[in-house]
């Protein structure tokens, strides 16, 4: 595995498995600036092949809208879906208003667990092959 720390706000983690793992540190806000940042790196690591990413907002506080609606509207046919990880009503309560609103181009889904996140991502790199 190897990682990168993004603006101080995100720590991008490059497992073997082509799971790409975005965990928000140090208690951050993400702006766009923040999000392309990340699309640009996990776009550096890894090209085109086929991948699945896993987003850590559990130490997160907020993420503007600008964030969220770049975020949303990132499609790459070669990413097979996303993962959010959450542990508390409030980081839950910032995931489910991204994904009522912002409405993303991949397939999306909460977890508490990662093992689960994981699974979810890797059947959804299997469907997309």
């Amino acid at each position: 595995m190897e990682s990168r720390i993004i603006n101080d706000k995100i720590e991008l983690i490059k497992r073997d498995d082509q799971i790409y793992i975005y965990k928000a540190i140090n208690k951050c806000s993400i702006d766009v600036e923040t999000v392309k940042m990340m699309t640009e790196a996990g776009d550096e690591w890894n090209g085109t092949e086929l991948c699945a990413n896993l987003i850590d907002i559990r130490d997160m506080l907020f993420a503007d809208s600008e964030a969220r609606s770049y975020g949303a509207k990132q499609y790459r046919d070669h990413v097979a879906g996303q993962a959010f990880l959450v542990d508390s009503r409030i980081s839950s309560s910032f995931a489910n208003l991204f994904l009522r609103f912002s409405k993303p181009k991949l397939p999306t889904r909460l977890f508490t667990r990662e093992e689960e996140a994981i699974e979810w991502l890797k059947k959804q790199m299997e469907t997309h092959r």
